[in-house]
């Protein structure tokens, strides 16, 4: 499940990561940006929801496996 790290002080938050130790390193990053790697009061890192997946995301997830099958299947004839 995704994580995020968000910056109250700077009203941020970074792109999801789909681990925890990536967020937190994206806020090690962040403190040493634009905090001179103090914490600001607050910070966290924060658990994402799940989301369902997007129509236009689960089209090109069967575009992708039906050019596969297709591939795979010239190659067993």
């Amino acid at each position: 499940m995704p994580h995020h790290y968000r910056c109250p002080v700077c009203a941020t938050r970074s792109r999801p990561y789909w681990t925890r130790a990536g967020a937190e390193e994206h806020g090690r990053a962040h403190r040493r940006r634009y905090h001179g790697g103090d914490h600001p009061f607050g910070e966290r890192i924060v658990h994402a929801p799940y989301r369902r997946p997007r129509r236009a995301e689960v089209i090109a997830a069967l575009i992708a496996l039906v050019f596969l099958a297709v591939s795979l299947g010239r190659l067993l004839v």
